[in-house]
């Protein structure tokens, strides 16, 4: 640990080095108008490399007009200077040894329509451009290696932030989806974008809080945004055909292979994914994968299986997506064509075939209240192997269509479906208080299913004569048929009470679940700058499910005795209702909207015993009233204050409302609850976002609330004698969050793309929680502080450094005489990255990353180091291709450890990991556009590693992490 801090501080300081020699030149200037003299505050500057016009160093002129750039390093330069109305002026500078102070004194700039001979005019464009919803990057004048992808710029960007496994955060937010000019790639799937297009296409990249297609029409906000990535493509590059292909083989067997292709014009899109590797890099959100209710992960956690409680605090060492070992095949289409004007399609189809081996160690603690009131700790230790194979298909589209100026449709069709197959061992054994022995036992589970789900809806929108005065109407279908069968086979030994209980049952579970609605949105402009929305909403649910449990006959060899205490049918119908209305006004500086919905909910369910043979009728008839309420005020350009109020209903699931036991866990039997209620959440957020794009700094702070109705929490009940946990679902009151968070983007120098990102972040919640019949409460603090950052110098290297501290604090009400009950436990890490561009077209790139956990249950206070390293090289005479030798985990340190917090236990996890191997790969790279080819990304750094099927430098096809 103390030589990968050396190593670090060695790291930092060379960098500091490097810049500090590199940076000495300084040029000052004057703006004025030709015409009046006058001078021109706020006046774009910027300094660009005369080879390659990536831009050097940026600033505006103050109030005099005047303007200074510093810390230049030698060499040939072009200054453009821009102003509004103004033609844009192109300089030609130089900086050496005998001119390191440049006075240019006075630079008159001429309003548009007059000539200018005496000055080159270019189309040139800022690095930063602050709209109101939107901030855009200037892609070229952020510098990514040779053959990089987008996931690479976006790493580049101030505040923007991209983890191992490729999820992005900007601005302090999860972004949840990522368009390609305007169009979606591949569904709702950033990843699937941002590993695989190149990163030397793109023109722009927006960062956009993206409103619902109905506030965008309706022009009022109705609190429902999304942080969405825009990327936009260069127009010469839109013609053309682009591409990668890669393949690799590795020690111990490891393989993988990868094609992307895409053929681009002016009006279509076209791209062809496909790939497989057996080294954990998935290059896409999993989705649609089948939950086996007879399968550990709900059953062993303690929360999970029928949604119940769970506050979703995990922290992880090491792992993260990268546990067991998992092997994956896919291939996807994209076509986006726009046929017209007024007809706009978008589809794709994507298919993947997941299989993952995880072997686990499992330490839970689980608190509880024992008759007397006393509070007691149980621990349950568990050793489990499991394999589960999971494929899924899942089509999207969208047609948006223009009728005429006044009408226009939007039609969204889905469906995925998905077979899965799980086997899992477990075995288990369980302590009380006193560290005695309750219970040890195996259990075996097998499973097979299938669920199939397809919906869509359709969006009509009118536009009146009037002004402000619109109509729209929202439909919505969806239907999900899930079947499921599941063996499960026990034995438990249960100590104190000197009994053996075992079983062997098979379950047949099938539901089928449908809803159908519409919304109906009406907006009246009410004078000035002010406006009506009205509107109504009703949606129809049912649900129907049964469950047929089966005894293994021992006589003829086969599940033939029906269980009927374990078998049902259940029936759920629900219809919501929802009218309301909103006010608008919107201001020269701030706008904001007020508003009122009224939820009705009817629900109707129907259960029929096969142990009674009866059936039973529950009905309820609830009530909310959900104000709603959004500010908006714009202090500046680049300043801009955000809050929201909205409350919204979360209806229980058909397995939480349906009374079978779940004994798939037989220490943790899950029961249904057919009087549970509809629960109905509080939400409060205020953002603050600030940016300069002069100077690239920018703060985006958050802070949210939540506070809950009758939410739905597992009621656990914990026999004494045996360790048999059983839960059930109720409604509770007194749950609530705060959190909070800022986001720095420090800039270290005036070259776009070397910044020093920084976040701390705060949240504190209360739960209820239910034990043996006794309410009790618990809290939780967390504090999260990171930093990273990210330098290039010249071509020559780039480096990226990063850390992070997270703490947790648990408090429970009912206290052991130990004070065992509440936690205080630290996660850090540390991470680098560096690529070195060595001659002859060689390349060497490494990545290191440590983590530590401390203050968790012993055995699990763990330390994983991950080193990774990589040589390339570029072959043909145009860099077609890219030969690469990689290495993982080359200390052999690296570990996977997590820890899982939920109402009344804590959980440690260690699970397995891919090993070391070593890999050679080859890359082909295609790149043929109608346009000029040469220099297709000034700013690009030559000969970086880009390719190859994956590694921490490169971005292959999809990208495949330690190939």
């Amino acid at each position: 640990m103390k030589k990968l801090i050396q190593l670090l501080l060695i790291l930092g300081l060379g960098m500091i080095h490097a810049q500090a020699q590199a940076q000495q030149g300084k040029i000052k200037g004057q703006l004025t108008d030709s015409t009046s003299r006058e001078a021109m505050p706020a006046a774009t500057v910027v300094l660009l490399h005369a080879k390659d016009s990536t831009v050097a160093s940026t600033t505006m002129t103050d109030n005099k007009g005047n303007f200074e750039l510093s810390g230049i390093a030698d060499g040939a330069y072009r200054l453009y200077v821009s102003f509004l109305g103004y033609k844009a002026v192109n300089k030609p500078l130089q900086i050496n040894q005998e001119n390191q102070q440049l006075t240019l004194g006075n630079i008159a700039m001429v309003q548009k329509g007059v000539t200018l001979n005496a000055v080159e005019i270019l189309d040139e464009k800022p690095p930063i451009v602050v709209k109101k919803d939107t901030l855009e990057f200037n892609a070229d004048a952020f510098k990514t290696r040779e053959n990089a992808v987008v996931e690479d710029l976006l790493k580049k960007l101030p505040g923007v932030t991209v983890d191992k496994d490729g999820a992005i955060t900007a601005q302090g937010e999860t972004v949840t989806r990522v368009l390609v000019d305007g169009k979606p790639f591949f569904g709702n799937d950033p990843k699937l974008a941002t590993k695989n297009l190149p990163a030397n296409i793109i023109d722009k990249v927006q960062l956009i809080d993206r409103k619902s297609d109905q506030a965008q029409f309706t022009q009022i906000d109705d609190g429902q945004t999304e942080k969405t990535i825009n990327i936009t493509i260069k127009k010469d590059k839109k013609k053309g055909m682009f591409g990668r292909a890669t393949a690799g083989y590795g020690t111990d067997d490891r393989y993988g292979v990868s094609l992307s292709l895409n053929r681009f014009r002016d009006n279509q899109q076209m791209s062809l994914l496909g790939g497989g590797n057996n080294v954990n890099n998935m290059g896409y959100t999993q989705q649609d994968a089948m939950s086996f209710s007879s399968v550990g992960g709900g059953g062993r956690g303690g929360g999970g299986g029928r949604g119940g409680g769970m506050r979703g605090m995990q922290q992880s060492l090491g792992g993260g997506n990268n546990t067991g070992i998992t092997r994956n095949w896919n291939t996807g289409f994209n076509f986006n064509q726009d046929f017209s004007k007024n007809l706009i399609f978008n589809g794709s189809y994507f298919f993947n075939d997941t299989k993952t081996d995880m072997e686990q160690k499992t330490a839970k603690q689980t608190f509880s209240t024992d008759k007397a009131g006393n509070a007691t700790t149980n621990y349950d230790n568990t050793t489990s192997s499991s394999q589960t194979d999971n494929s899924n298909n899942r089509f999207s589209a969208r047609v948006e269509y223009t009728i005429d100026s006044f009408h226009s449709l939007i039609f969204s069709p889905t469906y995925s479906l998905t077979n899965g197959n799980t086997y899992s061992v477990t075995e288990n054994l369980s302590l009380n208080t006193n560290k005695d022995t309750l219970n040890r036992g195996l259990t075996y589970n097998d499973g097979q299913g299938t669920n199939s789900n397809y919906g869509g809806s359709l969006l009509f929108r009118k536009r009146f004569k009037k002004p402000g005065r619109t109509l729209s109407a929202n439909f919505n279908y969806n239907n999900s048929t899930n079947d499921q069968q599941n063996y499960i086979k026990s034995s438990i030994n249960y100590v104190t009470a000197d009994s053996l209980v075992t079983f062997n049952q098979k379950n047949q579970v099938n539901t089928d679940s449908r809803n159908e609605g519409v919304n109906l949105t009406y907006t009246e402009p009410l004078g000035g700058d002010r406006y009506l929305e009205a509107n109504y909403g009703i949606t129809k649910y049912n649900s129907t499910s049964t469950k047929y449990t089966y005894d293994y006959d021992n006589a003829k060899g086969e599940y033939n005795i029906m269980n009927d205490s374990l078998s049902n049918a259940f029936t759920n119908s629900t219809l919501n209702q929802q009218a309301g209305f909103a006010i608008r006004t919107n201001k020269l500086k701030y706008d904001y909207s007020i508003g009122l919905n009224v939820l009705f909910n009817n629900l109707d369910n129907t259960t029929h015993s096969f142990l009674t043979g009866r059936d039973s009728l529950i009905t309820q008839h609830t009530m909310n009233f959900s104000p709603q309420a959004s500010f908006n005020y714009t202090f500046s350009k680049n300043k801009r204050l955000r809050i929201n109020y909205n409350g919204n209903t979360q209806q229980p699931s058909v397995q939480q409302l349906a009374p079978v036991p779940d004994n798939s866990n037989p220490l943790y039997i899950q029961l249904g609850n057919p009087d549970l209620k509809p629960s109905f959440t509080n939400n409060m957020s205020v953002n603050y976002n600030t940016f300069n794009n002069t100077t690239f700094r920018g703060m985006f702070a958050r802070l949210n609330g939540a506070y809950t109705v009758n939410k739905i929490i597992n009621a656990t009940t914990l026999d004494p004698e045996t360790g048999k946990q059983t839960v059930r679902p109720i409604n509770v009151n007194g749950n609530y969050s705060i959190s909070g968070s800022v986001h720095n983007s420090i800039p270290l120098s005036k070259t776009p793309g070397q910044n020093l990102n920084t976040g701390t972040s705060v949240s504190y919640s209360k739960d209820v929680i239910v034990s043996n019949g006794v309410n009790s409460n618990t809290t939780s603090l967390q504090l999260s502080q990171s930093a990273s950052v990210n330098y290039m110098y010249k071509e020559l290297f780039d480096i990226s450094l990063g850390g992070s501290v997270n703490y947790n604090a648990n408090n429970y009400s009912q206290q052991t005489t130990a004070g065992a009950n509440n936690t205080r436990y630290f996660d850090y890490n540390l991470n680098t990255d560096f690529n070195v561009n060595l001659p002859l077209g060689f390349m060497i790139g490494s990545d290191i990353t440590c983590t530590m956990s401390r203050g968790r249950q012993a055995g699990y206070n763990l330390t994983s180091t991950m080193w990774n390293a990589n040589v390339s090289k570029y072959v043909f005479p145009k860099k077609q291709g890219m030969i690469k030798v990689q290495g993982f985990d080359l200390l052999r340190q690296y570990i996977s450890v997590s820890r899982t917090v939920a109402d009344n236990y804590i959980q440690d996890v260690q699970s397995n990991v891919l090993q070391q191997y070593f890999m050679v790969s080859f890359t082909y790279f295609l790149n043929k556009f109608g346009g000029n080819n040469k220099g297709e990304r000034g700013g690009r750094m030559g000969g970086f590693p880009g390719g190859g099927p994956g590694g921490r430098g490169g971005g292959g096809g999809m990208r495949m992490r330690g190939l």
